[in-house]
This record gives structure tokens, C-alpha cells and sequence, in this order.
């Protein structure tokens, strides 16, 4: 999808002051993406709000910096470094006071799969949203779940709902994780992040599974994380994910579907969550994506449930620049049900109705 720009070997080795021999077969790849759109919601707080959105809908702006040294026997060393940034004052976006706000890790790989080590997406973002099963894929931020559950008790940001079921990417530390190589289109993973907690080896610890098979028009894939949080219970209970998807094309058409269950294991709350999306390619330069989504709540949560709706499309002028317009819409339902599509934003509708509408311009390189 994006073009890696590649350093010669030579500058990084005049750089680092390394000896030549060490790095032959070395490459520093830099890619990301870079984007930013005007947006409208009709209902923050009681008031509509016009503003500028730093990184887009669909795609966050991003750097990476990925390194790969062939070592010979068929391995190959390989670290990343990358992190997400706001386009109008170059803010770091992501995890708080982290300058690489988005993955940071060092690892091994060869022909049976790929060792790494430090902070990484788990398997809920990498099986179920970068297969394109999730609605988050065709529709951004807009597409991950959020919906009028503020006593769900997810710490990632404002709201304490927002990608309860982890769909739009959120890295764990101290994480050792184990990709396989494609076999015969299967694949399959396992993670562990250590909470670091003396004499408590499995307070504020997470881990996270997948088993996925890819095949001519489609896949199938399903994945589990548990994360156990500091904020939750002491970092002895936390939030539990499991997600099963698929997707099939035929001919210009794809179609997806996704189901979750994230499950607060301290407090008994739940969200069941399905997402059905179908994308249409009018041409090599036009496509239109719409996805539908329910996500309900349990007792602990009110029985609150939401029904959304959410199209984007997007006109390619090259295969790295690229404009789309984006629009969702949001209707609560329950006791004192506020709908909330938007997790950037201070706070709920003040209805259980809310609309937001976007027009975008996206870079990759």
C-alpha cells in the first residue's frame, strides 16, 4: 500500500559508525502517511461543532522506521519504530508521553514465522481490522466502536467505551509476540505482555491468540486478548475481547462481516458488537464503502445498544494521494442513552442521535 523510501546502506553505516561488513544486507525503510480533513458533528455537548480533524478519518497520520538485516540461513533480523502525530501542531497522538506512540519492537524471523519483542498491536488489530473483516478498516476512527457505554470502564481515552473491543489498534508493552509464516494460507499467532508488578507475574499482564485463513476471494479469522489493567480491579481483572470475521469479493464487490464480545471482568459488563460492510469499486479511481453496526450492552450497562451507519468514498489520483468523504450516523437507544461516534471529541451528544461528516485529503509515501 505504501512506498517505502530506502536509505543507502552506506549513510546509516557513516551515521552509526559501524563497521561496513555487519550491515551488507541491511535496509532502513521509512513510509507513513499523511492526512487531514474538515469535519462536522451535528450534537457535542448539546451544540454542533465544526473543526479541523489533525490526522483524518480513515488512516492515522503515521511514521515508520523499519530496519531488516539478513543474517544468513534464512533468518533475518528486523526492528520498527513508528508513531502517530497531529498534522496542525505536530502533536504526538496515541499512548500518553510516548514518542513512539504506535509500535516500538526488535525481533527475529525466519521461514516458520517471526519473533518480536516490545510494544505491539495484538491480534484483535492484526487478525480482524488489517484483513479487512472490521468496519474500522473501510470506515477509520468513525468505524471503531464506541456507542453510549461511558461505564464500561475502557482507560484508552475520553469516553471510557471507545474501541472497546480493541478493533482500531491499541499496543500493549513488554510484549513478546509470535507471528507464523502463511501456511498453505493458514496462519496463526500468540503474544504475552508482562505487567511488570514485583511478586505479581500476572497483575496487569496481557495476552492475545489468533488463527486466520486466507484464500483467492477471501478469509476467515478469529482472536482473543485479555488485557488486564492497572485501573481496573488493581491490574487483577480487565478487559476480555474475542472477534470472529470473514470476507469474500466477487468481482468489484467485497463483503465483510465481524462479530465481538468484550467482556469487563471486574464488574460483569458486557458489549456485543457486529459489523457488516459492503465496498464497491466503480473504478481504478472510485470506491464507496458502507457499514452497518449494532452494539449492545448488558444489565451492567443499562441494556443500552446502538444502531450505525457509516459510508466512506474515496477518489485515488495516484496510489498515494487520495480525497474521500466520510459520514456517520448514530442512534442510541436505552435509559439516558447519549449517542458518541467520535472519541476525539470532548463529550456525548447531548441526544441519542449524532451525525459527523468529513472531507479529507490523504498522502501516503
Amino acid at each position: 500500500m505504501f512506498r517505502s523510501v530506502q536509505i543507502p546502506c552506506a549513510a546509516v553505516l557513516l551515521s552509526m559508525s559501524c563497521v561496513p561488513q555487519a550491515f551488507a544486507q541491511s535496509s532502513v525503510n521509512i513510509a507513513g502517511v499523511i492526512g487531514e480533513g474538515v469535519a462536522y458533528t451535528s450534537n457535542v455537548g448539546g451544540k454542533s461543532s465544526t473543526y479541523l480533524l489533525p490526522a483524518g478519518v480513515l488512516r492515522p497520520n503515521t511514521l515508520w522506521i523499519n530496519v531488516q538485516e539478513d543474517l544468513g540461513g534464512g533468518y533475518k533480523a528486523l526492528a520498527s519504530l513508528s508513531t502517530m502525530f497531529g498534522m496542525n501542531n505536530g502533536a504526538t497522538l496515541g499512548a500518553p508521553g510516548a514518542f513512539f506512540s504506535r509500535e516500538s519492537y526488535v525481533g527475529l524471523a525466519n521461514g516458520y514465522g517471526t519473533l518480536t519483542l516490545g510494544q505491539q498491536r495484538d491480534f484483535m488489530f492484526d487478525t480482524l481490522t488489517l484483513q479487512g473483516y472490521a468496519g474500522a478498516f473501510y470506515q477509520g476512527i468513525w468505524g471503531a466502536h464506541m456507542g453510549p457505554f461511558p461505564a464500561f470502564g475502557v482507560p484508552y481515552v475520553i469516553g471510557n467505551s471507545y474501541d472497546f473491543d480493541r478493533l482500531n489498534g491499541e499496543a500493549l508493552n513488554n510484549a513478546v509476540k509470535f507471528k507464523s509464516a502463511s501456511f498453505g494460507g493458514f496462519t496463526f499467532g500468540a503474544m504475552y505482555s508482562f505487567g511488570g508488578v514485583p511478586g505479581h507475574f500476572g497483575n496487569s499482564s496481557a495476552s492475545s491468540f489468533s488463527a486466520n485463513y486466507q484464500f483467492a476471494n477471501g478469509g476467515v479469522g478469529a482472536a482473543y486478548t485479555m488485557t488486564k489493567l492497572p485501573s481496573i480491579d488493581q491490574g487483577n481483572a480487565g478487559i476480555r475481547n474475542f472477534g470472529i470475521g470473514g470476507r469474500y469479493k466477487i468481482g468489484d464487490t467485497q463483503f465483510a462481516l465481524l462479530g465481538t464480545v468484550s467482556r469487563n471482568t471486574a464488574t460483569g459488563a458486557q458489549i456485543d458488537s457486529v459489523d457488516t460492510t459492503v465496498s464497491y469499486d466503480f473504478s481504478a479511481f472510485w470506491t464507496l464503502a458502507g457499514t452497518y453496526t449494532y452494539m449492545g450492552g448488558n444489565a451492567q450497562l443499562g441494556n443500552n445498544h446502538a444502531n450505525q451507519f457509516g459510508s466512506t468514498l474515496t477518489y485515488r489520483f495516484s496510489k498515494r494521494t487520495s480525497v474521500y468523504a466520510s459520514l456517520a450516523w448514530q442512534r442510541a437507544s436505552g435509559r439516558t442513552a447519549l449517542a458518541r461516534i467520535n472519541s476525539t471529541l470532548p463529550s456525548a451528544s447531548g441526544s441519542a442521535v449524532q451525525t459527523s461528516a468529513a472531507l479529507n485529503i490523504q498522502h501516503a509515501f
